[in-house]
């Protein structure tokens, strides 16, 4: 048997109903979750994806709580900490990529609405404090679920953090179109990622610098050195094709379609902690401005 822990509230709120603060449940056979790059130990049983806890287990639980509260499909939902001491979130079925690729022009705009749509519900989260938003920290293809081939959902929330829009999005953007990949010619790179921050619903001025940024907090704090070496090359390469880079940006024509924010004003309802078992794929509506 694996029992499931969950405050009395937080299972009330799940479920519609009382029940103890232990929750017991047959227990099925672990099947290892390979997708992506998995963090080691992370299990699926059932609908439940069972994961070691991280040092920043507190505040990603607190996070996930408050998407869960407020109806955001794009990220799973945690359930509690099994007798393992594991946490356990809701399995979202789907494709997680081992690697980055060569994405298509509407993967990209998906996940950028994906993205949006994170910020934007994390705009009431107490956890941003005096910060813009909460970030997700690694909004990279690998931490992303495709549903239908198409991104759908962020998991992985480990690197979760108070931070700015930008910080995601010059990380994301970077790592969603491979930038600094020669294989890629630097016109299109740029015009990708025109796309990429025009769907978002940023300017594009800032994105050479967001990019660089990101390449340089990534090589100060992983502990790879084969990671720190790609980070390095990758932001030596924006450097020196800064100047094409920006011109190809520039040159972009201002056609991207523009992602509807999240709902900022939808309410919280008791049953919106409910675990899912699925997620709504991202739809790109009518640009509506940033605040």
């Amino acid at each position: 048997m694996v029992a499931v822990r969950v405050s009395k509230a937080d299972y009330t709120e799940a479920a519609g109903q009382q029940r103890d603060n232990v929750r017991t449940c047959k227990m099925e056979r672990e099947i290892a979750l390979t997708g992506g790059r998995t963090t080691t130990g992370v299990v699926r049983i059932g609908s439940t994806v069972h994961r070691p806890i991280g040092a920043r287990a507190a505040f990603v639980h607190e996070l996930l709580r408050h998407l869960g509260a407020r109806e955001f499909d794009g990220a799973p939902r945690f359930l509690g900490v099994d007798n393992l001491g594991r946490e356990v979130l809701s399995f979202v079925p789907g494709y997680v990529p081992r690697e980055l690729g060569d994405f298509s022009d509407s993967q990209l705009v998906a996940a950028a609405c994906v993205l949006r749509k994170l910020h934007d519900a994390t705009l009431d989260c107490p956890l941003r404090n005096t910060h813009e938003i909460v970030c997700h920290g690694d909004a990279s293809p690998c931490n992303c679920v495709f549903v239908d081939g198409m991104p759908a959902a962020f998991i992985d929330f480990d690197n979760a953090h108070a931070g700015s829009r930008l910080d995601d999005l010059g990380y994301a953007a970077w790592l969603w179109i491979d930038i600094g990949n020669e294989d890629l010619s630097i016109e299109r790179q740029g015009q990708r990622v025109a796309d990429f921050f025009r769907t978002y619903g940023l300017d594009t001025d800032r994105a050479i610098p967001s990019i660089i940024t990101a390449q340089l907090a990534l090589a100060a704090r992983t502990d790879s050195a084969n990671v720190r070496a790609w980070s390095d090359s990758c932001r030596k390469w924006v450097e020196g094709n800064r100047d094409k880079l920006s011109t190809a940006i520039a040159a972009r024509s201002d056609n991207a379609m523009r992602c509807s924010p999240f709902n900022e004003t939808r309410p919280r309802a008791a049953s919106s902690l409910r675990s899912r078992a699925s997620v709504h794929g991202a739809r790109c509506d009518v640009h509506v401005a940033l605040r």
